[in-house]
């Protein structure tokens, strides 16, 4: 599953669901879930993934990975802890920016995707520069 259909979520939607996956994207917005055009194989719900209620009306049960990938740090953080710890999904990824919250989610056994993380690991990868703290 996964919650927002914005840039990220569409495109992470779209990936799936081109690699055969069963997927269902929600958003608030009817309108956002246009991003996934015509090739989109998958389940669209329009309802509020910050609800125990609407995730679980979607089938949190059957539910085995959730991505909460709205515009706002502190819903994926909400339907983070709702996904794990109410829900019980073993497998809840959500998309944030700050990273005091990055931090709170790693004390809690949730991985974040923190965009800026992984850019700037990205890019001591390709330009095969060392951080500081790798040299002492």
């Amino acid at each position: 599953m996964v919650v927002g259909c914005g840039m990220f979520g569409a495109s992470l939607a779209l990936a799936l669901s081109a690699s055969g996956h069963d997927v269902i994207v929600m958003d608030m917005q009817e309108d956002a879930f246009d991003q996934l055009g015509d090739d989109f194989d998958g389940e669209t719900i329009t309802g509020d993934g910050r609800s125990a209620l609407m995730l679980q009306e979607c089938g949190a049960d059957r539910i085995s990975h959730l991505v909460a990938a709205t515009g706002d740090d502190a819903s994926n953080l909400l339907i983070a802890e709702l996904a794990s710890e109410i829900l019980g999904i073993h497998h809840v990824l959500p998309l944030i920016d700050d990273d005091s919250l990055v931090e709170i989610l790693e004390d809690m056994g949730i991985t974040p995707i923190c965009p800026h993380r992984i850019c700037e690991e990205e890019f001591f990868h390709l330009t095969s520069l060392r951080r500081m703290e790798d040299v002492l």
